[in-house]
């Protein structure tokens, strides 16, 4: 192969690299910008001091957020885009996703030590990451291993309550499209009641009570996520919460039940479990709704998918990725018939079957 027909190694080199551009995102939730800009355009100089940054380096940091298409620069300064308008404002809780966004940050040293994880097979314990109270600071080194590598991963997110806060926080932020895309990619007229099992602070209840009244949305978590939906829904009509836990207790009777990202924290044996609970729960006609960022059948493309599979496995006690033909098999092993597979946002899709 002569150079002129070599490709380029900066294909390569970018991926490397990637992770400078999301840290700068991730800094950016942390230190306040979007906050800051949320009123109006500021200066460089201005957003430093406003920020407390003293670093020459600041300009650039807000430039590669420019260059990320979050925020625009103009004579006035820097202002926010849409995009960062619609997702990044903290004072617009109800579509704010910077919750996730903190999470990620907390937990990146985790990441970074990915090669003693894949080494070791041991699950990591990331509960010092969940410590941030939704706050963003990045963990310490903490320690690599869980210290009950058999333990129930959640019994660790939701030892203290500010764990609780921070966790929900960041469910509600990654969930946001998937949310909004589910109001509109079933239909809702025919059913009365729907239950959102791991509900984590209700979002997706929230956008089903305005645009579809007639429901009676009820959220199914934990005990110790009450506080959380109940703030986070303070103004929604509509909307209730049931107090349980999926492994001990039956699930409440409904005509849609729906699974959020929640089949991927477990084994296999576990998803099918909670399956065949959602079966005897549903009237019949009735059907269960499960949405996550899917792994495609080829494991090629997917490459969100493919991520959170992985985060997910060094993580959790049993937990993976998922693709729609597996989910389509476990649906059909658990009763349900007429299961199909349609694109809700992003990387998310959603996965229907009727009993």
């Amino acid at each position: 192969m002569s150079r002129s027909s070599a490709p380029s190694p900066h294909p390569i080199i970018e991926i490397g690299v990637a992770f400078w551009q999301s840290k700068a995102l991730l800094s950016a939730v942390e230190l306040g910008v979007f906050g800051a800009l949320a009123d109006g355009p500021m200066t460089a100089g201005q957003l430093s001091r406003e920020l407390g940054l003293r670093s020459r380096g600041a300009r650039d940091f807000f430039d590669i957020l420019v260059a990320s298409g979050l925020l625009d620069r103009d004579e006035a300064g820097y202002r926010l885009t849409p995009l960062a308008a619609e997702y990044l404002d903290p004072g617009r809780p109800a579509t704010d996703i910077s919750g996730y966004l903190s999470f990620l940050n907390a937990g990146f040293p985790w990441w970074s030590r990915l090669s003693e994880g894949l080494r070791s097979g041991d699950r990591l314990d990331f509960s010092e990451a969940l410590a941030s109270e939704g706050a963003g600071a990045p963990g310490g080194r903490g320690t690599l291993v869980a210290p009950d590598p058999e333990a129930d991963t959640f019994g660790e997110a939701f030892a203290e309550p500010g764990q609780v806060r921070g966790f929900l926080r960041a469910m509600t932020g990654y969930s946001m499209g998937a949310n909004r895309a589910l109001v509109h990619a079933f239909d809702w007229a025919a059913a009365r009641t729907v239950v959102d099992v791991g509900c984590a602070e209700g979002s997706l209840l929230g956008h089903l009570a305005a645009a579809w009244p007639h429901l009676n949305c009820v959220g199914f978590d934990l005990p110790q996520v009450k506080a959380g939906f109940e703030e986070h829904l303070k103004d929604a009509a509509g909307v209730t919460f049931q107090p349980g836990d999926f492994f001990n207790d039956p699930l409440p009777e409904a005509d849609v039940i729906v699974f959020g990202h929640v089949l991927h924290d477990w084994p296999v044996e576990t998803r099918k479990m909670l399956l065949r609970k959602a079966y005897e729960a549903l009237a019949p006609g009735g059907t269960v709704l499960v949405y996550e960022s899917l792994v495609d059948d080829d494991r090629r493309a997917g490459l969100i998918g493919l991520m959170i599979s992985l985060n997910v496995s060094l993580v959790s006690n049993g937990g993976s990725g998922y693709t729609a033909a597996e989910c389509h098999e476990w649906l059909r092993e658990a009763g349900f018939t007429g299961t199909e597979v349609s694109h809700l946002d992003g990387p998310e899709y959603l996965v229907a079957g009727t009993r």
